[in-house]
């Protein structure tokens, strides 16, 4: 489909938005603000991953206390996994936004790539925090010796 097949001939008044097309819209831009504003909100879990990793570990001991209360110690690896998924989580915004702010110009359903968009934001933050706890053998020991622990 070229470009010249989504212009209105000359003289003829630009189609208005139907419902779906404002609800659309309305969803789209409503969830990219609610993703900047997530991301905004995390920029410190994300340049320093200790932080979620130690509520991760805080979370384990409140489900059960049979698991030991324990610490991340971060490390120089920490911080440099934390500028790799903060850049990482930027770059995924942007690509999001183009592609929603894309569909949106060419009248196609777009709401649901803010929606994708999260998810993989959400996958990124779950490999990342599963690399650090995996990387630290105090806590791999511990999850070993807990699992043991529960038969």
């Amino acid at each position: 489909m070229s470009s010249d097949e989504n212009q209105q001939p000359e003289g003829q008044a630009p189609r208005a938005l139907s419902q779906f097309g404002l609800f659309n819209l309305v969803l789209t831009i409503g969830l990219l603000v609610f993703g900047v504003v997530n991301i905004f909100n995390n920029i410190g879990a994300f340049v320093n991953p200790a932080t979620l990793v130690n509520q991760v570990l805080t979370q384990l001991h409140a489900t059960d206390a049979k698991f030991p209360e324990l610490t991340y110690a971060t490390t120089s690896v920490t911080t440099t996994v934390g500028s790799i998924l903060l850049t990482l989580q930027g770059a995924n915004f942007g690509l999001i936004t183009w592609w929603a702010f894309k569909r949106m110009s060419a009248r196609k359903s777009s709401f649901w790539v803010p929606v994708i968009g999260a998810a993989i934001s959400s996958t990124l933050t779950f490999i990342t925090l599963l690399g650090l706890i995996l990387s630290d053998s105090t806590i791999m020991n511990a999850i070993i010796e807990f699992s043991k622990s529960q038969g």
